[in-house]
């Protein structure tokens, strides 16, 4: 869900004081990495459970820029008699005599605040001296020295995360340690100055430009508030968290880069052309948060069910998007933005069902018919007395998520029956599934009919009632 965005930063005390956690663990001896800050720098601690030919990191992607594995320009293997070897774009950490890997073993390493190929940064560097390592690259699996391959299983890797500076920040609240299995996150070492609210914690690089700043402060908070009110309270431990950083104004770049992880966003923005204020990038920033921060309901505490399904996610993801920021901003009107949207899934729907858009690598038609076939839901929902698109979606959360009893997955099955149940169509529930599977050779027919049942139209469409 990588997409462009931009933010801002704002100064808020954390004032929660600071408390140890661990993660529940299952019964299995793990690995157990130790990850610590101090006066000496940066340091990894494995203490492997068991005899092993070796032990192999699952993510060892290549660093985009220099075009090698990154540990071996960041990791420095401090224990006698281990070396860290790149083995068929895999790091490995062996022993030199060829013999099993000791039970224990420490690297020392400069964090690594550069982008990988097709994988999360290993480490998030903020002006302030502000650190997020992500939990991920500290994962390991037993490696087979015959057949030089990792083994398909192996023991969990349990982390734990230390700062002798002071407490850290790990899913939005502040521990004097941290004990986790999830490696799909970052931890906050530094002592930054988070905006904090019910509903977010945000860490925003203090020299991001000022314009932007100006405007974060209540975007942000809002948009997390909104989505909250209107769906229901997200799924999972701790609060949403945003980690935005400034890389600098470099010449002639204009670069606004993002992820999403569970629970949390990720943004590296870059470039003089951040600088100075622009219409385009307030909007792209707005989007991009908005999109991204409807994944945390929409993608986390409910799923679909296969990539047939996508569009589900992503166009609604879009829509809520759209209409959150109408609802942020009473200028703002999101007119322009569903006609493109409207025209690309017209484009790309000729004889082409939607529920085979990922399997060609269409992935805009995922967002774009997404958005259209979101905007019937919408229409349905309304003549249900619902105000929006948000109405819709957020009947469907609650029948379905996980921690409510459901099967954290929202079918198309789903999704078609919460659209009989606000319009009382079933037939029109049975042109969504035919364009969906089957495809059409005439989208806009189809879609103008489909809107029409709902008392909606779009571009090309015959006029009906507003």
């Amino acid at each position: 869900m990588k997409r462009l965005v931009v933010m801002v930063a704002a100064l808020f005390a954390l004032l929660v004081p600071a408390i140890a956690t661990a993660q529940d663990v299952p019964d299995e001896t793990p690995v157990r990495v130790e990850v610590l800050h101090d006066a000496d720098g940066w340091s990894a601690t494995f203490h492997f459970p068991a005899d092993a030919q070796g032990w192999a990191f699952p993510r060892s992607n290549r660093a985009r820029r220099q075009d090698t594995g990154w540990r071996e320009l960041s990791w420095t293997v401090e224990t006698d008699g281990v070396s860290l070897q790149r083995i068929d774009e895999t790091d490995v950490l062996l022993a030199d005599d060829g013999g099993a890997l000791p039970h224990e073993v420490t690297v020392r390493f400069v964090p690594f605040a550069d982008d990988l190929m097709a994988d999360y940064d290993p480490a998030l560097q903020f002006t302030d001296g502000t650190l997020a390592l992500f939990t991920g690259h500290f994962a390991v699996m037993p490696w087979l020295r015959d057949t030089r391959e990792m083994a398909e299983d192996g023991p969990v890797v349990e982390m734990i995360f230390r700062d002798a500076d002071g407490p850290l920040l790990y899913k939005g609240l502040p521990y004097d340690s941290a004990t986790t299995r999830d490696d799909s996150t970052y931890v906050v070492f530094g002592d930054p100055q988070p905006i904090s609210t019910d509903h977010l914690t945000a860490i925003i690089d203090p020299q991001t430009p000022a314009w932007l700043r100006r405007e974060m402060p209540d975007f942000l908070p809002q948009t997390f508030a909104i989505y909250a009110d209107r769906l229901g309270e997200r799924a999972g431990s701790g609060k949403p968290m945003v980690l935005s950083s400034w890389a600098g104004p470099t010449p002639e770049l204009y670069s606004q880069g993002g992820s999403v992880l569970p629970g949390l966003l990720t943004v590296r923005l870059e470039g003089e052309g951040l600088v100075n204020e622009s219409t385009q990038a307030l909007q792209g920033m707005r989007w991009f948060i908005a999109h991204e921060g409807a994944h945390f309901w929409l993608g986390q505490t409910v799923e679909y069910e296969t990539d047939a399904d996508a569009w589900i996610m992503e166009g609604g993801a879009n829509l809520l998007a759209f209409r959150l920021i109408e609802q942020i901003d009473p200028e703002y009107n999101a007119g322009t933005e569903l006609a493109n949207s409207w025209q690309t899934c017209l484009a790309m729907s000729v004889d082409k069902p939607l529920a085979e858009a990922s399997a060609r690598r269409d992935y805009d038609a995922n967002y774009a018919c997404g958005t259209v076939l979101g905007m019937i839901a919408e229409g349905a929902a309304q003549t249900n007395g619902g105000r929006d698109f948000f109405d819709f979606l957020a009947a469907l959360v609650a029948a379905n998520r996980k921690d409510a009893g459901g099967d954290g997955i929202v079918s198309v099955d789903d999704w078609l029956g919460q659209l009989v149940a606000e319009s009382g169509d079933a037939e029109l529930a049975a042109q969504v599934k035919a364009f969906v599977y089957q495809g059409t050779d005439d989208p806009q027919g189809d879609l103008c009919a489909m809107l029409a049942r709902v008392d909606r139209a779009a571009p090309g469409c015959a006029v009906v009632a507003d």
